[in-house]
């Protein structure tokens, strides 16, 4: 699974996700990103409901985290970082049209804005699987969402 098909398949995709802990194991090449998720709906009684889970990247190729714009409010403490995702821009990360002539097929490239730094975290993985928190096995979305 890619971070593009997840981003289609939660209700609010990654809009507004909180992150609030990264654990990168690069000997193992893999990233388990502990977020909540965004998945009220705008018309329910419940609009701004949150469900926590683990974002479990494997085939891990790179994590790169931009520097905070020093004029946001980055150094809050006692809060996750709020985020959105959306698929690699060339603009946005130049460094990536040096990057996809070397990385395998198959591989995909994503970046997360982080609103409260004004900069970008770039992930690239060859898959990823979202576990909500509480479930025992780690799983995709569909068969973890019932």
């Amino acid at each position: 699974m890619t971070f593009e098909d997840l981003d289609r398949e939660l209700p609010n995709g990654f809009h507004d996700a909180r992150l609030r802990q990264v654990d990168i194991n690069y000997g193992e090449r893999t990233a388990r990103l502990h977020m909540s998720f965004w998945v009220g709906d705008l018309d329910s009684p419940n609009r701004e409901e949150y469900k926590d889970g683990t974002l479990n990247v494997d085939s891990l190729y790179y994590y790169a985290i931009e520097p905070p714009d020093p004029t946001y409010p980055f150094m809050r403490t006692g809060s996750p970082i709020n985020v959105a995702g959306y698929p690699e821009d060339l603009e946005k990360f130049p460094a990536l049209k040096s990057l996809l002539p070397v990385l395998p097929k198959g591989v995909t490239c994503y970046r997360f804005f982080v609103h409260d730094w004004n900069s970008f975290i770039h992930i690239a993985a060859r898959d990823v699987q979202l576990s909500w928190a509480g479930d025992k096995a780690r799983t995709g979305l569909r068969a973890s969402a019932s």
